[in-house]
């Protein structure tokens, strides 16, 4: 494993997530520190007074402006209500006075630090305020002091702290980014499940979650000095860190999304946009194949009629104005005539290129580049007859040419067997007791058999060419098919010096064959690599599953030069070493396709140097 692989564990990735996350509400408090400085001017002083902070004096205020409402409507009243006096519900300090200024209920002066603001009352008499020397209640006058306390705390190294913090998530971001979509021990990028969702919706989510989780933090921003102080902080830091995480998450999935490229296919939009452009296209074609349905006579004839009826508007609507007049005039003569040329100059290339085929010239061409509508549809068929009928020519050449080798090759087989069996009887008859009489008996024999081997596969591609072969298609087993022609051929495998080699599939294979047809294809495949494969070499046998089919491969090196193709090799009476004076008649190869396709099966050949290869594909069953 390289060293740096394990940065893309999913742990590590986890941890720099979980610190990305971390580092972004201490920037907020940070911030928070170094504005609420701002703010006081702490910079500026040494002293600092925590009850002459912004945030204290707003949870003052707050508290006065409850008090006076209360001392408004219920007056001296005030001393006898707990929540505004009790020490252990409030640390806010008061003196309430009456329009002459005589106190009505003070608890300032006893147990309170004056902040010297003074509310006047709507009847008369005002309210001085403070705080308690001592904070016993836990009220927002306690919490935004210790709130306070502890941002004055940090203001000394709020700046260095919130540097270093922006700099290591701006570290860890560039992380995120360069190992998002990477996986340990793995090349290129792998989508993760985020990656699956439409990037467009993904994002629609997303900023749906940002924006609630903004209005909540501005809630509880707008709502901190009054209320429990706590739990908005809280609530506030807790939205700052979804908020990361959202962030973060959307940052992850789009740098994935960039490296395994075209991002924009993978969103609804694209999708949307795609399946309008598919339906606009239906619709054009739809309106093309329309009109193209429509003869060339009647469309030319609509045309016409169009023009017609836009000239007969013209003059009603003009009533013999000259200049209306002019313009049809002028419209006539710079769209129809060109129109009409042009139909005549194309219709004169078509002319003439059905006239060279009707002369013979097979390679006339039509060019269609600047025709359109019946016109290229007419110069295309044109084309295509002039293909066809090469093809067509070039296929009866060759079936000429085939068929006068196969009258040279069928008389030369025939001929040699024969003038041997003619000549060896006639040494006989001279001398029918002589020494010789057991040798030449033994060429008889075998000249005989020759003969009568050639007859037999002349008989059997016969039947194969016509499609009289009959085949009882059956469930048969690979491994006992290959494994039964490798007994059968044993002793002929090791007189030529073939080791074969079997490669099967661990699971037992079958096909719908029929068995005898098939040992046919196999015993001339077999026959054939005796006879021309090099002595010393393997012959090699592999059987695999191919979906719906079983393929059988079959390869040795061949003794001779190959000098001829694999089409070539599957043609009546050719063989590798292009002589007529070995032992085969050349036939082998093409009876075993035609067996092969007889069985609804696919026989191929292919050579690669002197590595000879045959492939017989069967039905799997």
């Amino acid at each position: 494993m390289k060293r740096t692989e394990w940065l893309k564990r999913f742990w590590v990735k986890a941890l720099a997530f979980a610190l990305a996350t971390a580092l972004v509400p201490l920037l907020a408090v940070c911030g928070a520190s170094l504005l609420c400085g701002y703010e006081n001017s702490w910079w500026a002083s040494a002293d600092y007074d925590v009850y002459e902070t912004d945030m204290v004096r707003g949870a003052v205020y707050t508290q006065m402006a409850r008090t006076r409402d209360y001392c408004e409507r219920f007056g001296a009243a005030v001393a006898e209500d707990r929540y505004f006096t009790d020490a252990r519900y409030t640390n806010y300090r008061f003196a309430l006075y009456d329009e002459d200024g005589a106190a009505v209920f003070d608890n300032l002066s006893t147990d309170g630090v004056p902040l010297g603001l003074s509310n006047p009352l709507e009847h008369g008499g005002r309210i001085e305020s403070g705080v308690a020397r001592t904070l016993t209640a836990q009220d927002g006058i306690f919490w935004a002091v210790r709130a306070t306390d502890a941002l004055h705390s940090l203001f000394a190294v709020a700046i260095p702290l919130g540097v270093g913090a922006a700099l290591a998530l701006l570290a860890l971001v560039v992380y995120l980014a360069c190992v998002a979509g990477r996986r340990p021990n793995a090349e290129g990028v792998a989508p993760g499940w985020q990656e699956r969702i439409p990037f467009d919706l993904y994002l629609a989510v997303a900023g749906a979650g940002a924006f609630a989780l903004i209005c909540l933090f501005a809630e509880c921003f707008n709502y901190g000095s009054t209320g429990d102080l706590p739990l908005l902080a809280a609530g506030a830091l807790g939205c700052l860190t979804a908020l990361a995480v959202l962030a973060l998450a959307a940052w992850m999935t789009l740098c994935a999304r960039v490296k395994l490229g075209k991002w924009w296919r993978n969103t609804v939009t694209f999708r949307a946009l795609r399946l309008a452009w598919r339906a606009l296209r239906w619709c054009g074609r739809a309106a093309r194949n329309a009109a193209r349905a429509v003869p060339l006579v009647w469309r030319t004839a609509l045309l016409l009629l169009g023009i017609s009826f836009a000239e007969f508007c013209c003059i009603v609507s003009a009533r013999y104005d000259i200049e209306i007049l002019l313009a049809l005039w002028l419209f006539e003569r710079l769209l129809l005539f060109p129109a009409v040329f042009y139909l005549a100059w194309e219709m004169k290339k078509l002319l003439a290129v059905g006239a060279a085929l009707a002369a013979g010239n097979l390679d006339a061409r039509v060019d269609t580049k600047h025709m359109y509508w019946d016109l290229r549809a007419h110069g295309e068929n044109l084309n295509d007859i002039s293909r066809g009928m090469q093809r067509a020519v070039e296929k009866q050449l060759k079936s000429e040419r085939l068929r006068t080798e196969l009258i040279t090759n069928v008389s030369h087989d025939v001929k040699t067997p024969l003038t041997s069996i003619v000549n060896y009887v006639d040494l006989l008859r001279r001398d029918p007791g002589g020494e010789h009489t057991a040798e030449y008996l033994e060429v008889l024999d075998r000249q005989s058999r020759r003969l009568k081997k050639l007859t037999e596969d002349l008989v059997e591609v016969s039947k194969a060419s016509t499609g009289n072969i009959a085949v009882n298609a059956a469930r048969r087993s690979v491994g006992e098919l290959l494994t039964q022609a490798l007994g059968e051929y044993s002793e002929r495998l090791e007189r030529a010096e073939l080791t074969p080699v079997l490669t099967l599939p661990e699971g037992e294979l079958f096909v719908r064959a029929d068995g005898a047809l098939t040992w046919r294809v196999l015993d001339n495949l077999f026959s054939n690599a005796c006879k021309y494969a090099l002595p010393g070499t393997r012959f090699y046998l592999d059987a695999v599953s191919d979906g719906d089919r079983v393929r059988l491969s079959l390869k040795n090196i061949s003794r001779e030069r190959l000098n001829v193709s694999a089409d070539e090799l599957l043609e009546r009476f050719a063989r590798g070493d292009a002589a007529r004076g070995g032992e085969g008649s050349g036939l082998g190869l093409d009876i075993a396709r035609s067996l092969t396709e007889a069985q609804g099966g696919v026989f191929r050949l292919s050579v690669d140097g002197d590595l000879f290869r045959a492939d017989v594909e069967l039905p799997a069953a």
